[in-house]
């Protein structure tokens, strides 16, 4: 039985996670899940992690600890720190 890829969104804020999925899944990724810092693990099952998207909101401690277990997870997942800053010109 193989595994199907998974991309992994970990972020406190719901909505904004679940907007992030949909932007992702309209690039045709087909299998995507939004997970809180403390639950992400019970959310994989028994998918490999393609990819996980992690917010930069999360404080110094909670982020690096969570990088830390993503690598302790696979330690060659691809990490995206997503920027969650409004910019203004």
């Amino acid at each position: 039985m193989t595994s199907s890829l998974l991309f992994m969104i970990v972020d406190d804020t719901v909505d904004r996670a679940e907007n992030l999925k949909e932007l992702i899944e309209f690039m045709d990724v087909p299998q995507v899940r939004v997970a809180l810092p403390e639950n992400w693990r019970s959310r994989i099952g028994d998918s490999r992690l393609a990819a996980v998207f992690l917010s930069d909101d999360l404080d110094g401690d909670r982020l690096r600890r969570l990088i830390a277990d993503v690598g302790e997870h696979d330690p060659n997942v691809p990490i995206v720190l997503v920027n969650h800053a409004e910019r203004h010109a």
